[in-house]
């Protein structure tokens, strides 16, 4: 039996990688074992990175909801207070247009007072003065004085009154 050199090179090279392997079949074990590990340890990281993030996620929503269900309980309550301040300030111009009524009511009644106050006062003194005329063209000095000072007296006191 004979071999030729590429056999014995082809021997050589199978007992090497035998003999590599049988040394080396530990070191190469772990090796791969480790990386086992460590692929296993940074999936579950992960994971819990994940987890982390949808509970993230639920928190960040949830917040969302609350913030908008206040948002609309803000306008809702705005839009309650502009109700209530308008219907205060109808009733408030309401009241001051009343007011402001009830002043130029009392205002008118005062001028109207007033001018009939003055127009008795002119008409007092129109029908003393005409009855002066009048008494000095129809009777005498002395009952003219007499008549015209009880006339103009009793005159007075019933346009003052």
């Amino acid at each position: 039996m004979y071999f030729d050199e590429t056999a014995w090179v082809a021997i050589a090279f199978l007992l090497f990688f035998v003999l590599v392997w049988k040394k080396s079949k530990k070191a190469i074990l772990s090796l791969l074992d480790e990386r086992s590990s460590l692929i296993e340890k940074e999936l579950n990281e992960a994971k819990s990175l994940k987890e982390e993030a949808l509970e993230e996620l639920r928190l960040a929503l949830q917040n969302q909801k609350n913030v908008s269900d206040e948002a609309e309980n803000l306008i809702k309550n705005a839009k309650e207070t502009a109700k209530k301040i308008q219907e205060e300030a109808n009733l408030k111009s309401l009241e001051m247009i009343k007011r402001k009524e009830e002043q130029a009511r009392q205002k008118i009644l005062s001028l109207e007072s007033e001018a009939i106050k003055k127009i008795k006062e002119i008409t007092s003194s129109i029908v003393i003065e005409s009855s002066k005329i009048y008494i000095k063209q129809k009777l005498d000095n002395k009952e003219n004085i007499n008549l015209i000072s009880k006339s103009s007296n009793e005159i007075k006191s019933s346009i003052i009154k």
